[in-house]
């Protein structure tokens, strides 16, 4: 399952130690993301993507064994790009920006989330007016789905905040935009574990882009 979700992996060290990672970002550099399509679609997605030159903040590196990685990008306006890779090689790239966070207080609050029935593993889930159906979970389709369970580790630049590691508890939703079939937009719901009393429930918006849509420096 994990491997058609996230794809298989370059060498993470190499990723987080060259000048470039896949697909052409990297620490301390900065991305352009054409705003072309949500311009031309004005109020069709949920969310508007990060203006101008992004300074890359931060590389968050998630294996999921077996050969499979994923790399995720983060930038200074609250977005993030998602570069998934098959031996070494980009089979896709998603934007997200941050739409929403909650903080449980408590330990207890935060099981909430993860435990049967919560809203991280319906079959559907509305967000802010739209619907989105989940992509992800095995069995019966309107049934509740658990939650994606795996550690990303969270390097810096030189110089930069402190490394860390969290647990995630993930699910991806989805919906096709309106006016534009075959583009999809992306819920992606995820209950964060810090350790030992630091939780969030963060919502993000995306979609899918590719290189040509991206400027690197």
């Amino acid at each position: 399952m994990f491997g058609n979700l996230f794809g298989k992996k370059a060498e993470a060290s190499t990723a987080a130690g060259a000048s470039r990672g896949l697909g052409g970002f990297r620490l301390g550099g900065a991305v352009v993301v054409d705003a072309l399509l949500f311009k031309a679609n004005a109020g069709a997605f949920g969310f508007e993507p990060p203006a101008g030159d992004q300074p890359i903040e931060a590389l968050g590196t998630v294996d999921l064994g077996g050969g499979t990685f994923l790399y995720r990008w983060y930038v200074e306006d609250d977005a993030w790009y998602q570069v998934k890779a098959t031996a070494g090689q980009v089979d896709e790239i998603k934007l997200f920006v941050f739409a929403d966070t909650i903080n449980p207080p408590t330990v207890d609050a935060f099981r909430q989330w993860v435990e049967p029935a919560s809203d991280l593993g319906k079959p559907a889930l509305t967000f802010n007016g739209r619907t989105y159906s989940r992509v992800w979970g095995d069995g019966a389709a309107n049934a509740w789905a658990p939650p994606i369970v795996y550690d990303e580790s969270v390097t810096h630049p030189a110089g930069g905040p402190d490394d860390f590691t969290m647990t995630h508890y993930s699910m991806l939703y989805e919906r096709e935009v309106e006016g534009l079939p075959g583009r999809f937009e992306y819920l992606f719901v995820t209950a964060e574990d810090y350790g030992p009393n630091n939780f969030d429930v963060v919502y993000s918006l995306g979609t899918d882009v590719s290189d040509a849509d991206l400027s690197m420096t």
